[in-house]
């Protein structure tokens, strides 16, 4: 059994990166992002809730029979501005149709209070995925509060709903592969996630994770053809899919201005597709490696799991500021809990780092200064080097099932 000999960062750090996280962050939001205009700025129809409206608009269509304007780009921005009012449409709904399964409950409700159930859910699940790795007090509460669950609500994404899948899937895989493969299906609705998931899986030894999860995929695909035909999903390979690619290999720096992955910062630099890719390659692959060599041998901890999430998103080449609110549940026990090691996960200047980086990434992006992309591949691999070098724990200590639980 392991006593508790220390945390992380102390009780003033806390206070310190809680409070200050919050007040930053609501200070960008709010002069940068100038959330109280939902017209003209960051904002549709909200404070809150940016890509929200994409969610809502879609569970709208889906409701009254129109999924073909999800890949009509003009049509699909006149019915956002029919709705909103919002002028510089620039959004296109980027999902596979399975996604609409979960939104057409929300789209039969008016987008302020589906917005606010969304939020407040996905907030919801963020607490939950602590108490997957620790029964620790408070932890929850600093969760809930940090800058990536504020810019999660902020941008309206469902990173909350994918950081409770993904925990649960890193901590139970070797326990309970059927619920851990529906888990992986659920975050099918973001394929690339889920598809580095299922990498990060394979290569720890999990694969009965993936057999479960792709028939459990195969149901939900089934069930989106029975309720809304086979034309969303045509649409969605014949369309949205090269679309976005497109995006992406021409690299169109308006759309990329809040990624954080190390290509999309060199290509940010003026970079080409395939320096880029070096560069990116030569950073995730080697992350990914180490990353998997410790989770093999201490199994899965806060710190190995806080670990894991990062790999996941540092091997995708794009990912956005939002997405780090998956990984919020993670780190907030990694660095916050008491724990028995000699070290702590990190010092507080890169755990500062870190925790502020997703609204930082805001302001940044609107100067097309690719600065918290390198913030967050340095301070992963400073984590990734202090855990390399941590005396190699008992394995009785680590593996199995953690001490917390989702449900009281």
């Amino acid at each position: 059994m392991i006593v508790a000999s220390s945390a992380a960062l102390t009780t003033r750090d806390r206070w310190l990166l809680g409070g200050g996280g919050v007040a930053v962050t609501l200070f960008i939001l709010i002069v940068v992002g100038r959330a109280w205009d939902v017209h003209d700025a960051l904002m549709v129809g909200t404070p809150i809730g940016r890509e929200f409206a994409n969610f809502w608009i879609g569970g709208v269509l889906a409701i009254q029979g129109k999924l073909a304007l999800l890949i009509d780009l003009d049509g699909y921005n006149e019915v956002l501005f029919q709705a909103f009012h919002y002028n510089p449409r620039g959004l296109a709904f980027s999902y596979p149709p399975h996604i609409l399964l979960f939104l057409v409950p929300f789209g039969a409700l008016p987008h302020p209070l589906a917005v606010a159930l969304w939020s407040a859910g996905n907030l919801w699940l963020i607490a939950r995925a602590v108490r997957l790795l620790s029964d620790e007090r408070g932890l929850p509460w600093l969760a809930v509060l940090s800058p990536a669950a504020l810019m999660m609500v902020a941008m309206g994404h469902f990173g909350g709903a994918l950081a409770f899948l993904a925990i649960f899937i890193l901590t139970r895989a070797g326990v309970r592969p059927i619920a851990a493969g529906c888990c992986l299906a659920l975050m099918s609705v973001k394929p690339q996630f889920a598809g580095s998931m299922g990498l990060f899986l394979l290569l720890v030894g999990h694969w009965r994770v993936l057999v479960w999860g792709a028939v459990a995929t195969s149901g939900l695909v089934g069930l989106s053809v029975l309720a809304f035909g086979l034309a969303p999903w045509i649409g969605f390979f014949e369309w949205t899919l090269p679309f976005h690619a497109q995006l992406l290999t021409h690299f169109q720096v308006g759309a990329f201005r809040t990624a954080m992955s190390v290509y999309t910062a060199a290509r940010m630099e003026g970079l080409g597709d395939g320096a880029a890719k070096l560069i990116w390659l030569g950073f995730a692959l080697p992350v990914l490696a180490t990353t998997i060599l410790l989770f093999v041998r201490r199994g899965p901890g806060p710190r190995t799991v806080t670990l894991a999430l990062l790999a996941v998103l540092t091997i995708l080449p794009y990912f956005q500021h939002y997405d780090l609110a998956i990984v919020a549940p993670a780190l907030t026990v990694a660095l916050f809990a008491p724990s028995s090691e000699p070290r702590p996960f990190l010092a507080a200047a890169p755990a500062s780092a870190l925790w502020l980086a997703p609204p930082f990434a805001l302001p940044a992006g609107q100067l097309a200064l690719p600065i918290m992309p390198v913030v967050v591949a340095i301070v992963v691999a400073v984590a990734l080097a202090g855990q390399f070098r941590q005396p190699r724990a008992r394995r009785d200590a680590v593996l199995g099932e953690p001490t917390g639980s989702a449900f009281p």
